[in-house]
């Protein structure tokens, strides 16, 4: 808000210098007041704007911080016999690459979210009582911006989800092949595997290319309606000045000074607008991260016991077993049951059938 203000301000100066030495005539160093003001003003906007970089970020990071306690909770929960069922490298991308995509989503995307409704309201406080015809192209062609981004981003979310499905299945995969590395050449795998990891890459390659032609494309849709909004009012402007539009200004003549506060105003009053599409593509990625993440979170499946107990001291410890049977995790009896004793610094051997 403080920098919308600020925006206002900014553009009000600029354009009364120019009008002021263009038109007027009036002597440059009777203006140095108002110059140095117009600096004040620039600096005050570019620490607002890094005030609001730091903020955001520190907040993500508490955010991010969160979530990986989360999930590292949520592992140690399950226990190892679960872990083990699918490869470190997943676990690694969930706890590290999934989580850390969703940074810029908080950082950026929410903080630009009120940025887009709070500048461009400011703004149009400010244009429509010096020009109600200005200040009706940005009414009319705002919504421009956001309807196309919406239309252009829809599938940025479903491509952002293949992309981290195939970032998980390639970490899985290389990191086992990697741990294994002996063991595949030892057998002669090593071309075949290579191989696999190959098309693992490809694969991964082509998720991330869709997700970048459609930012790509999102940007250029938005680029595109902005330099036609801006357009539009650089050339009312231009035929209100030469005589030929006469409307607009409640019956008074057209400025110098309006024309240019609000021509430096129309390309502040888009940016947020692109802004927050530019930062689109993080939501999309946030959205394909945190399905993942949500879904493993909501798993359902046993957790170990949590407890406490005070085990009595190592050198009474005995080990004591009464019809013990070990089942499958079909519940078929893979041993058992059997009895047994064992007491400290003996090596017993449990004997069964193979797995």
């Amino acid at each position: 808000f403080v920098s919308g203000l600020l925006l206002i301000g900014q553009a009000a100066l600029l354009a009364s210098i120019l009008h002021q030495l263009i038109i007027e005539h009036v002597d440059k160093h009777q203006l140095i007041s108002q110059f140095i003001g117009l600096a004040v003003v620039i600096g005050l906007r570019a620490l607002c704007s890094w005030g609001r970089e730091i903020c955001g970020y520190r907040c993500g990071e508490q955010i991010r911080l969160h979530i990986r306690q989360l999930i590292i909770q949520r592992l140690q929960n399950l226990g190892p016999a679960y872990i083990k069922g699918k490869p470190a490298g997943t676990w690694a991308s969930l706890v590290l690459e999934q989580v850390e995509e969703m940074q810029d989503f908080f950082a950026r995307y929410i903080p630009q979210m009120s940025i887009a409704v709070l500048v461009p309201f400011i703004i149009l406080v400010a244009v429509f009582p010096m020009n109600w015809a200005a200040g009706l192209i940005f009414l009319g062609t705002a919504p421009l911006v956001p309807l196309f981004m919406a239309l252009v981003g829809l599938g940025a979310a479903d491509a952002n989800r293949r992309n981290f499905k195939a970032l998980q299945r390639l970490s899985g995969h290389f990191y086992d092949r990697l741990k294994g590395l002996q063991t595949i050449r030892l057998f002669n795998r090593a071309e075949a595997e290579a191989e696999n990891l190959d098309v693992a890459s490809q694969i991964l390659r082509k998720r991330t290319m869709e997700v970048l032609r459609l930012a790509f494309l999102s940007s250029a849709v938005l680029e595109f309606f902005s330099a036609i909004s801006v357009a539009i009012v650089a050339v009312y402007f231009g035929f209100a000045f030469i005589g030929e539009l006469n409307f607009g200004n409640y019956g008074a003549p057209i400025t110098l000074f309006t024309g240019l506060f609000v021509l430096v105003l129309a390309p502040e009053f888009y940016q947020p607008l692109r802004d927050l599409g530019t930062f689109y593509h993080a939501k999309a990625q946030a959205i394909g991260a945190a399905e993942s993440i949500v879904e493993f979170l909501n798993l359902e499946a046993d957790e170990m016991n949590q407890g406490s107990e005070n085990l009595p001291s190592p050198e009474a410890i005995t080990i004591e077993a009464r019809d013990l049977e070990v089942l499958s995790p079909e519940g078929q009896v893979l041993a058992g049951p059997i009895s047994f004793t064992i007491n400290q610094q003996e090596h017993v051997a449990l004997i069964g059938p193979s797995g």
